[in-house]
């Protein structure tokens, strides 16, 4: 376990790299809000849903293994859900921010494109940290810390305006053509398909989708034009 000790007291380095990502990503939340335009609350509303899955996650444990911490209680502190902790949290998270955007005036590609520049924010600052942890896996890292910088980038440079329907779906398309790369550079893959693993497999379903709702926004625009 990766601890750090101040005084009296044990810090876990995960969860201040956690903390450290997920205060980057807010603040990258908020800033894309301003060029948005938009309600202050569509941000608000993002970290409203972060904390949830945060603590979702942590205390997760309580509910898929109760023993351990009724016999432990301190371990709560010092672990988490696990795998099963994260998707309990993102399916609690999801539901939230679909009944919170069902009652605003914002659109889906707004909300959409605010989270996915907190998110890609967090996560390029979640690897940077993670390589000062993980030193066997610093090509992994560097890589997704590349990619997510480069898609800030093309972002925040172009022209077109926030939430554009187009550029979410470019963006999409190249952050899983990206990611399906960088796994290769894991060393300790678990196949599912043939070479590809599971996230592999999910970011390549990702992209099918992303094709057919680039194609149905072509079409309308075409419609529109005449």
């Amino acid at each position: 376990m990766n601890v750090i000790q101040l005084g009296p007291m044990l810090l876990n380095f995960e969860l201040l790299i956690l903390i450290l990502s997920a205060f980057t990503g807010y603040m990258t939340l908020k800033y894309r809000s301003s060029k948005a335009n938009v309600e202050e609350s569509i941000s608000d509303k993002f970290i409203t849903a972060l904390i949830l899955s945060f603590f979702t996650w942590k205390f997760s444990l309580i509910i898929f293994d109760p023993v351990s911490v009724i016999q432990y209680p301190l371990s709560l502190l010092y672990y988490n859900g696990g795998d099963k902790g994260i998707w309990l949290a993102i399916a609690i998270s999801m539901i939230f921010l679909w009944t919170r955007l069902r009652k605003e005036d914002t659109t889906l590609w707004i909300n959409l494109d605010v989270l996915i520049n907190g998110l890609i924010a967090g996560s390029s600052v979640y690897h940077l940290l993670l390589i000062t942890m993980d030193s066997t896996k610093v090509l992994f890292h560097s890589l997704s810390i590349s990619l997510g910088v480069g898609l800030l980038i093309f972002m925040y440079t172009n022209k077109k305006v926030v939430g554009n329907p187009m550029v979410m779906n470019q963006v999409a398309i190249w952050f899983s053509l990206g990611m399906i790369g960088i796994f290769f550079a894991e060393k300790e893959r678990i196949y599912l398909l043939f070479s590809f693993s599971k996230e592999q497999i999910l970011l390549f379903i990702i992209i099918i989708i992303a094709l057919f709702v680039g194609n149905a926004l072509e079409k309308k625009k075409a419609e529109d034009v005449i």
